[in-house]
């Protein structure tokens, strides 16, 4: 009976810190978003997943639903910092510098070629009005893509939404699955769970 009872116990000291760590990580990831003009609301049937270190696409928090069919991944780049040297360069005229404002088309082509191992798809903008209505964003669009890389590891499809905001930030929400059927209605669970304020 004592060793049930420490079995039991040790299980529920277990559970409750994989629950605070992942508490933390949600945390930590809000404070990112926060800090770029975003908000993160968790998909409804996800928990945390682990970050995995790869050379194709950094991101900076995952999401996975019940039955592992679908994983979300967040990758956010601050402009604020390319748009202070934007500023410096333009007070120099020997300095060239694409306006940060700019960068994200050059960055999801890029990273479209990272993912899918040098293969280029087609990348569709959202209607103007309806980025602004639904993300706040200026601009975004999504692209289906099939993974050939250590980014896309364990997953064969892969689609993503790319979001900008000028002079706030750039995001990528890449949703990843083995199911061409069923991927669509899976990423709609999480399909608004990144947006700009």
């Amino acid at each position: 009976m004592k060793n049930l009872l420490n079995t039991v116990f040790m299980s529920i000291f277990f559970i409750g810190i994989s629950s605070s760590q992942d508490e933390l990580k949600i945390a930590e990831f809000e404070k990112l978003c926060n800090s770029n003009g975003l908000q993160f609301k968790m998909p409804d049937g996800y928990k945390v997943a682990d970050v995995k270190t790869n050379g194709d696409l950094n991101y900076s928090f995952a999401v996975i639903n019940a039955d592992s069919s679908m994983e979300i991944r967040y990758t956010i780049w601050s402009l604020k910092p390319a748009i202070e040297e934007y500023e410096k360069s333009l007070k120099d005229e020997n300095s060239i510098m694409i306006p940060p404002n700019n960068i994200y088309k050059g960055r999801i082509q890029a990273n479209v070629l990272n993912m899918t191992g040098g293969k280029m798809y087609n990348i569709g903008a959202f209607p103007p009005l309806a980025v602004q209505e639904e993300f706040n964003a200026n601009n975004g669009g999504s692209c289906f893509l099939e993974f050939n890389s250590e980014f896309g590891k364990g997953y064969k499809y892969g689609q993503f939404i790319y979001l900008h905001k000028d002079d706030k930030a750039d995001a990528i929400v890449t949703f990843m699955s083995n199911n061409k059927e069923t991927h669509a209605d899976l990423m709609m669970v999480g399909f608004h769970s990144l947006t700009f304020k």
